[in-house]
């Protein structure tokens, strides 16, 4: 198990610190969010009292993930599974585990899976990239059409349903989900290879 050493020294544990009670609210865990976070958490004359993160699964770094499952994802070189572990950010952090669904700006508040709302008074949008289902243009590629001839409508992100066999991998919530699914749905050979998939 990781663990973390923190020292603290005479002149810290008695120098004053101005606690900051400003309803501060991040959305998304992405690296820029948890980078704020930590500038926040560890500012050595300021004490912030109302921090609150909102992400669809929580705080990052809660699974460890094997090399497997760690394929699956594009290399993060600011934080790996022991730099979330030694921040600790569960002990400084109120987590919120959900998707933002609205922003009222008016009354400085922020929807929650379209029921449970959130105060702020300064709001953090750091979402990240996000990989979305790709959307289907109807053009008939026998005509070898061009970006510029393919009708562009304004719906531009798809929500009709998703084959049973498609993944967008956007953190290691979706990785385990789709390392699962092809544990169950394959065909495993003798030398550990997949033979075969079926498909929905």
């Amino acid at each position: 198990m990781s663990y973390a050493l923190n020292h603290t020294n005479r002149k810290l544990t008695l120098e004053p610190k101005i606690t900051v009670n400003a309803k501060i609210v991040v959305v998304g865990a992405s690296s820029v969010g948890i980078s704020f976070l930590e500038t926040l958490i560890f500012c050595s004359h300021l004490k912030f009292s109302n921090l609150t993160l909102i992400s669809t699964h929580g705080l990052p770094g809660k699974n460890l993930l094997g090399t497997e499952q760690r394929k699956f994802l594009a290399s993060d070189h600011c934080y790996n599974d022991k730099d979330h572990a030694l921040m600790s950010l569960c002990s400084w952090v109120n987590v919120v585990v959900g998707k933002m669904t609205a922003i009222d700006r008016a009354a400085k508040q922020v929807i929650v899976s379209r029921e449970e709302v959130v105060l702020y008074d300064h709001l953090v949008l750091c979402t990240g990239q996000q990989y979305q289902v790709p959307r289907p243009t109807g053009a008939d590629i026998s005509q070898h059409p061009t970006n510029r001839e393919v009708l562009n409508s304004g719906l531009q992100q798809y929500t009709g349903p998703v084959p049973c066999n498609h993944f967008t991998l956007n953190d290691e919530e979706d990785c385990l989900k789709a390392l699962t699914w092809i544990r169950n749905n394959s065909i495993a050979v003798e030398d550990g290879g997949i033979a075969s998939l079926s498909c929905c």
